[in-house]
């Protein structure tokens, strides 16, 4: 090999050097000084910038976000630090509706006081089944003894607690649950899903909710001491090992609860699972995500779609075959539709093979698959500097 060759070699492999480490750190890549917006369409997100400013001078205004993914945001980290710029600057408003992932894995972040008795099971859009039709939160958990309960305590974060909130299936039957000391109130906010609501009347510091076993009974998410005032009221809903493709085809109740919710805005942020699938089928993947836009845009015409792309990874040092082809599928959705937005976590990372600079940076776990809480952070942080720019 010529010297002009090795040069002309050395000069491609520091350019491929400098676009994977590009985004890891805010020194190498600073979102106000980068030439391309890293938020694609920016235009389908006009009225969530005009509602943002609203909150500064209405009194009851709320910014509703529902941001929907898998393991990366069952995690809640990267999740969490949007949540909280967002609420930093413009206020928090109810608490928002939370999965009791502590229930099935004692690796998840304890949400709530809560013990249980009674066998109690999960409802996944990883396994679907007709008895247990699922909807926004891609969850829901049931009772499977004759009799169980739910037992509330008081602690450093919750040093009362006044109301109790499920959000549940319906079928015309209320919640068989009973209370002492407590009002029940259900509100049905649409044909399959209702809202229970359990006020009290004296401060004792623990609750108790005696639940009968059901065909009906199928919890969504729960909430404490929830009361609306002005603010963001951020809902985040991850569900570990799920693919874009389950919360596509096994979520029969998504678009009536979207609807009944309406929120300002929905982030997507799936794919990784995805692109480990060797089958994929890309064609197939993009009409049926298509679809799935199409109808947010009709059940809920004012909820403004963002997706993220599925960010580097490697898993069991095993690189995702179908990365690409997802990715690809996300950026057409984004590209052919100017109302929906996009973020392009992959590319921001600096594109195919980055996950070797973020790893040496120590922004992943051991598995490679999974950021570490500075990686998570470092992500929202850069997502919040591109929202703002």
């Amino acid at each position: 090999m010529g010297m002009k060759q090795l040069l002309f070699l050395g000069v491609i492999l520091i350019l491929l050097a400098t676009k994977c480490q590009n985004g890891v750190t805010k020194q190498t890549f600073n979102v106000h000084k980068n030439p391309i917006d890293t938020i694609f369409h920016r235009a389908a997100l006009k009225g969530v910038f005009a509602s943002l400013e609203s909150l500064k001078t209405s009194p009851d205004s709320i910014f509703s976000i529902f941001h929907i993914g898998d393991s990366h945001i069952e995690i809640g980290q990267f999740s969490g630090e949007i949540k909280n710029q967002l609420e930093s600057k413009y206020g928090k408003s109810e608490e928002a509706w939370m999965y009791p992932y502590q229930f099935f894995n004692v690796h998840s972040q304890k949400v709530f006081p809560i013990d249980t008795i009674g066998t109690w099971k999960r409802a996944s859009i990883k396994d679907p089944h007709d008895q247990y039709p699922l909807g926004i939160t891609g969850l829901g958990f049931y009772l499977s003894s004759e009799t169980g309960k739910l037992i509330f305590s008081t602690n450093s974060n919750y040093k009362s607690i006044d109301k109790i909130s499920f959000l549940h299936f319906y079928d015309g039957e209320p919640l068989a649950i009973q209370v002492e000391n407590g009002k029940i109130h259900t509100q049905v906010i649409s044909k399959n899903t209702a809202i229970t609501e359990i006020t009290f009347s004296n401060s004792d510091k623990k609750r108790i909710i005696h639940f009968n076993k059901s065909t009906s009974l199928l919890i969504y998410a729960m909430k404490l001491n929830s009361y609306p005032r002005r603010g963001i009221s951020y809902h985040k809903f991850g569900v570990a090992g799920s693919t874009l493709k389950q919360f596509v085809n096994n979520t029969p109740l998504f678009m009536e609860q979207l609807r009944a919710f309406k929120p300002n805005l929905l982030i997507v942020s799936l794919g990784t699972n995805d692109s480990y699938i060797d089958s994929l089928n890309e064609e197939k993947l993009l009409k049926e995500v298509r679809m799935f836009t199409e109808k947010v845009s009709r059940y809920s015409s004012k909820t403004a779609i963002l997706f993220t792309t599925a960010p580097d990874t490697k898993y069991e040092d095993r690189r995702p075959e179908r990365l690409t082809e997802v990715n690809r599928v996300i950026r057409t959705i984004a590209t052919e539709n100017p109302s929906i937005a996009l973020w392009d976590l992959q590319h921001i990372m600096g594109g195919d093979g980055s996950i070797d600079a973020w790893i040496k940076k120590n922004y992943l776990i051991f598995d490679h698959l999974h950021f570490t809480t500075a990686g998570y952070k470092l992500q929202g942080e850069l997502f919040m500097e591109a929202l703002y720019k």
